[in-house]
């Protein structure tokens, strides 16, 4: 826990300042990377009656993604969600397969009570407006930079008393490899 914190403290330098370390491609399981998520969010959404949910996240290939980074994003968008829904509600991540496997969705869907459109257009910039107490609005801007840092896009849906769905869109092999300078 004390590692993740930490991680977390670097994606918000990274997020003011620029990338504090270089990304760092691997394969990776994104269901391994959802599950530990879950985990590490388990007792607050517990806590406040929601339950956190996954779907067909198994039948996603590997990819090549820098695992702590994709698991901030992640983080922070079902993090973000669990206090905007109600108890009883749910928070799901769900995946999905397009473009003949070159690249996976993965929604994070919530049954909470939705955004303005005026929250909803600040989202992915650093005018973002926060109504979680001690929120600052960088979560969703930081998931943003992730996202561009892998060759992705984001997009939301949300509509006012009826949730939330942002959709990841990634590349399975990862953004292009940059050519080695010749010399």
């Amino acid at each position: 826990s004390s590692q993740r914190i930490h991680e977390r403290v670097k994606e918000i330098a990274d997020s003011v300042k620029g990338l504090s370390r270089p990304l760092q491609f691997a394969p990776c399981r994104v269901a391994d990377v959802v599950a530990a998520v879950m985990e590490t969010l388990r007792v607050l959404a517990d806590e406040r009656q929601v339950t956190l949910r996954t779907e067909a996240l198994e039948e996603l290939p590997v990819i090549r993604a820098d695992e702590p980074r994709l698991f901030n994003a992640l983080y922070n968008l079902v993090n973000n969600a669990i206090p905007e829904v109600p108890p009883g509600g749910s928070v799901m991540v769900r995946g999905r397969t397009e473009a003949a496997g070159s690249t996976i969705v993965l929604s994070v869907i919530d049954t909470g009570k939705g955004m303005s459109p005026e929250v909803r257009d600040s989202l992915f910039t650093y005018r973002a407006i926060s109504s979680k107490a001690g929120g600052t609005g960088l979560g969703t801007k930081i998931v943003k930079d992730v996202v561009d840092a892998h060759g992705g896009t984001i997009s939301v849906e949300s509509e006012e008393g009826k949730g939330t769905a942002f959709h990841i869109t990634l590349l399975v092999d990862g953004p292009p490899r940059q050519a080695a300078p010749k010399p």
